[in-house]
């Protein structure tokens, strides 16, 4: 299966998606070997049952011999029967496998989005989600049924013909005739395929992404009052897709109709051919009820075949859609972080988007540190650095000496807690929230770290640690949210926390009580703090550094932002 499942995905998609689609491939091969197994064997009683047709005809009725009619048709109806027992033992496990294949690929697709680089411009949700749902479904069953829908078709084909030929081998060569002619149209066909699907699996993302990005700010569009201007939008965005999938499905139907024109004249061919032959003499009833069956037997597998080349075109679009969520995965690849106590230290450090001059900076383990300067002049970014999650224009980083960037990413994030402002709450329970940052953590650890963000009364006041939480923590203020937030970060056994207006929407006592428990639990973690105001600048800090930049920055502020205020003197240590 190890070099089976590679030679596959090559011929079938290529040597770009080989890489990522062959494990996956070779995890399904066994099932679908039986899954095969029990289509061919399907298949062969199918192929069976034309000729036990003629045998009932011609041997039975035509000769009007009794027992013959009853053994024939007895023995036709076992096989049938057969046929029905294989065909549903057939359809049990192709689901089965090939559920399990599209489970097996959506987890590898939905890894590699949540592994993004950050470096890279961010998937919309939308689209993304078309891509795992409707891209991994074309992939999954062109890539699962492609193998078996072959073999299937050459089965029969061979078998088909095998017995077309025993019984007339100069009317066998009129099928053969007619597939010429039907692979070059489709040959022709397969471009228009390409772009049509192209297109539609392209609107079909943007209408994803609309849908995604209009539910998650519905309450702000409420207050706007623009819910009916984005209604009206979706509505063009959902008009555009069905346009898209009914020029689709109109060139599917005409090349579809192409293939059943030719399959109509091959059977009337055959039926004057062969009526003429029954005429003379020449062939009995039976022989020609029997190769109408198998000249419509061969033209659907046929037409499998030819159909698997335009439906080719139609994976490979989704293919490069889900390749493109492939390579933009970051790679969970670098040196851990040297153990022990961690110092930081900036050289000419600038992270790209920043529009700061470049910082020298060294922070020992332990230190209080406030990290000042304007809005928008990279504060954030310049700390998300630190974990890899965004790159630096230019400078280093370093975390005890040794290069941020030659680092595990996932490593670093364990040493190093960076709160955002808006903190991602998720659909579920308090609890639920909190061990997201420690899975084992038991419940007195939940309470004590509760204590420390000021909720413990706020929590007994719901359900304690039961309390449900509503879809993005929309059922709590801005301020819950955020002290939520920072009691799941003390669970963790980070060394460094970086404060990124964490505490921007908690009240100002709240807010002093939450630090002075920080102080007091964590004080041999590196705590910096970014705060433009509130009491998340008060306090005796180790270091104060003011980013400043050469660039101009238009605020609206008057000169009145705290930075401003405190710290207009002060330069990048």
């Amino acid at each position: 299966m190890d070099r089976l499942a590679p030679r596959l995905a090559r011929l079938i998609f290529g040597a770009d998606a080989a890489r990522w689609l062959a494990p996956v491939m070779a995890r399904a091969l066994p099932g679908a070997g039986l899954v095969l197994v029990a289509s061919l064997s399907a298949a062969a009683l199918g192929l069976a049952m034309p000729m036990l047709t003629r045998q009932v005809i011609d041997a039975g009725i035509m000769a009007r011999d009794m027992g013959a009619l009853v053994f024939w048709a007895a023995l036709s109806f076992a096989l049938g029967l057969g046929a029905v027992g294989f065909g549903i033992v057939n359809s049990m496990l192709h689901l089965r496998v090939s559920a399990a294949m599209l489970a097996d690929l959506r987890g590898r697709l939905f890894g590699a989005a949540l592994a993004r680089d950050p470096a890279r411009p961010d998937l919309p949700l939308g689209e993304a989600m078309a891509r795992l749902d409707g891209d991994c479904a074309e992939i999954q069953s062109f890539a699962f049924d492609t193998v078996l829908i072959a073999i299937g078709a050459v089965f029969r084909l061979a078998g088909g013909l095998a017995l077309m030929v025993a019984l007339d081998w100069r009317m066998a060569m009129l099928p053969l005739l007619a597939a010429p002619f039907e692979l070059w149209f489709l040959s022709r066909a397969r471009p228009r395929t390409q772009r049509l699907a192209e297109t539609t699996r392209e609107l079909r993302g943007a209408l994803s992404t609309q849908m995604a990005e209009t539910l998650s700010a519905r309450a702000t569009l409420r207050g706007l009052d623009a819910l009916d201007q984005r209604g009206a939008g979706f509505a063009r965005a959902q008009g555009d897709q069905i346009a898209s999938l009914l020029r689709q499905r109109i060139w599917s139907e005409t090349v579809g109709a192409v293939s059943q024109i030719i399959t109509a004249i091959l059977r009337g061919a055959i039926l004057l051919v062969g009526g003429w032959q029954v005429v003379r003499g020449e062939w009995q009833i039976g022989t020609l009820v029997a190769f109408l069956a198998y000249a419509g037997m061969m033209s659907g597998p046929l037409r499998n075949l030819l159909g698997l080349y335009h439906a080719q075109a139609r994976a490979r679009v989704a293919t490069d859609r889900l390749g493109g969520v492939i390579d933009s995965a970051r790679p969970d690849d670098g040196a851990p972080p040297p153990p022990g106590s961690a110092t930081l230290t900036l050289r000419g450090a600038r992270a790209v988007g920043g529009i700061h001059d470049p910082l020298d900076l060294t922070i020992p383990p332990g230190q209080r540190v406030l990290l000042d300067g304007p809005s928008g002049i990279g504060k954030s970014r310049l700390m998300a650095a630190l974990t890899r999650d965004a790159p630096l224009a230019e400078g280093a980083a370093l975390f005890s000496a040794a290069d941020i960037a030659g680092l595990r990413a996932r490593a670093l994030i364990a040493r190093i807690a960076h709160l955002a402002q808006r903190p991602a709450i998720l659909r579920g329970t308090l609890a639920g929230n909190l061990r997201l940052a420690a899975p084992d953590a038991d419940d007195a650890a939940l309470w004590r770290v509760l204590a420390d963000a000021d909720l413990v009364d706020w929590a007994r006041g719901a359900a304690g640690l039961d309390t449900p939480v509503a879809e993005t923590g929309a059922d709590l203020s801005g301020g819950l949210r955020q002290r939520i937030a920072i009691a799941r970060a003390l669970l963790r056994p980070a060394d460094v926390m970086i404060f990124d207006e964490a505490f921007s929407e908690i009240d100002d006592a709240a807010c002093r009580r939450i630090l002075a428990a920080i102080d007091a639990h964590c004080p041999g973690r590196t705590r910096i703090f970014i705060a433009h105001s509130g009491p998340a600048r008060e306090g005796r800090f180790d270091q104060r550094i003011t980013l400043t930049s050469s660039v101009a920055i238009f605020l609206s502020s008057r000169g009145e932002a705290p930075y401003q205020r405190e710290n207009a003197r002060e330069k990048a240590v």
